[in-house]
């Protein structure tokens, strides 16, 4: 496993907008972790809440929805979860 980082970006949910992040990969991450307050500037909505087991073994519930992703010239849509306003990783579990 390893952690490197990228810029990604993160559309609205018409995948007509885009916001290009710096975003922190750990090849060991289930899903991706946006900041809530990025998603809610796209206008993405979260249409389900999941618990997630962090890498110190805690669970957090976070709301979960989906939305475009660019990478490297290529796109599709992608399942994430809303981070804390604050979040710092990117890419996270």
């Amino acid at each position: 496993m390893g952690i490197f980082n990228v810029k990604l970006e993160i559309g609205n949910p018409q995948g007509e907008r885009y916001e290009v992040v710096e975003a922190m990969v750990d090849s060991g991450s289930a899903y991706t972790t946006l900041p809530a307050s990025l998603l809610q500037r796209l206008g993405v909505s979260p249409h389900d809440a999941r618990i997630f087991e962090l890498a110190d073994g805690s669970r957090v519930q976070r709301d979960f929805g989906r939305t475009w992703m660019r990478l490297q010239g290529k796109e599709d849509i992608s399942p994430l979860s809303f981070g804390t306003t604050t979040s710092r990783r990117c890419l996270g579990r």
